[in-house]
């Protein structure tokens, strides 16, 4: 391997490290936010969590992972801008979407090429919470 070369195994090996961390804070971060849901830092802090997942995906090219985390942003977007209340049930979503990313994420190491049903069934959801608020 020449200077230039790029050991994909060792980044998605941090990739996979990162991303669990980033998911443990988001769901503390979540939680919190049903508490304290004008903490304009805590609804910054947890687009920035969504923003870096989809970094990382896109680096080592887990499009479904990507795109999934883009459409989180895109709520958590809409909270940021006050055009989507935060409501418990909204919260439980947002919660879910860390366990659907966590299986996104498990199924794109393991070499799944296409999102999963469930997971293209939550970007719908997500869409819809999106797209109702704006």
């Amino acid at each position: 391997m020449d200077e230039f070369e790029v050991d994909r195994d060792a980044l998605v090996t941090a990739y996979l490290a990162e991303a669990e961390e980033v998911l443990a804070r988001m769901e503390l971060g979540l939680v919190e936010l049903e508490g304290r849901p004008s903490d304009e830092e805590l609804l910054h802090a947890l687009f920035r969590e969504a923003h870096t997942l989809k970094g990382g995906a896109t680096l080592v090219a887990f499009d479904g992972v990507r795109d999934l985390a883009h459409d989180l942003e895109s709520v958590l977007e809409r909270l940021r801008n006050h055009t989507l209340a935060i409501g418990s049930a909204l919260v439980t979503l947002l919660l879910r979407s860390v366990d659907v990313l966590r299986a996104a994420i498990a199924d794109a190491a393991a070499g799944a090429a296409e999102p999963s049903a469930a997971t293209r069934a939550f970007q719908a959801e997500l869409a819809e919470v999106a797209g109702a608020a704006a």
